[in-house]
């Protein structure tokens, strides 16, 4: 059965997403430390929790905490916090072993935050930078065709590294093969700017703040 929509959490987001985040696709989110990617990332889990959620976490981010705050915020039992499987990946052949999780408990929505970190800390070397992109995309190869083929939403997130020109998503050629949309978050003075891509030539934006109970659009 193809899973219902999803919501972000922000309205305005999901209309750029075409209602929201889909089964079968892969959603990345991006940008730099402090723009809110796992603040997002556990709003959409808090707007799904209801259903069964398989959460990786490979940076150690995820707070317990923090997800009992979004649920209360929404008058939700936190109880509800025991539909996540959350497992902390400490190296990548823990991260490529999790995926068979995925076929065992099909769950309703996946979540992975970091889903490059690990990668770039093992193989950090140059002369491992060949290995490092082949192994990634055979990972991500194997986490599409799970997610098309049981028909369950995936939503990743991603950090950015600075170039000569620009911050650029890491590992951002390997990552887009497999993406279906991906989510752009950055700062605009004291606010935050979220973008949907790809956007076809159309401004695709909102502007949001961090607060205890999320991610809230503002003017």
């Amino acid at each position: 059965m193809i899973n219902d929509l999803i919501s972000t959490g922000l309205a305005r987001l999901d209309k750029l997403l075409g209602g929201g985040i889909a089964g079968g696709t892969i959603t990345d989110v991006f940008g730099p430390s402090g723009s809110g990617k796992t603040q997002l990332a556990m709003q959409i889990c808090a707007n799904a929790i209801h259903e069964k959620i398989i959460y990786q976490d490979t940076s150690g981010t995820f707070s317990p905490k923090r997800m009992i705050e979004m649920l209360r915020a929404k008058n939700l039992d936190p109880k509800l916090l025991d539909n996540m499987m959350i497992a902390r990946v400490t190296h990548v052949a823990e991260q490529i072993e999790a995926l068979e999780k995925i076929s065992e408990v099909r769950p309703f929505l996946v979540v992975i935050d970091n889903i490059t970190d690990l990668f770039s800390f093992e193989y950090g070397k140059e002369s491992n930078s060949l290995e490092k992109h082949v192994k990634f995309m055979q990972y991500m190869h194997r986490l599409s065709y799970l997610c098309i083929q049981n028909k369950i939403p995936a939503v990743v997130t991603n950090v950015v590294r600075g170039s000569a020109e620009q911050d650029r998503e890491n590992l951002d050629k390997s990552i887009s093969i497999y993406t279906h949309r991906k989510i752009r978050l950055s700062k605009e003075g004291a606010k935050f700017l979220a973008e949907a891509l790809p956007s076809f030539g159309e401004k695709k934006e909102i502007f949001y703040t961090i607060t205890q109970e999320g991610l809230v659009e503002v003017s």
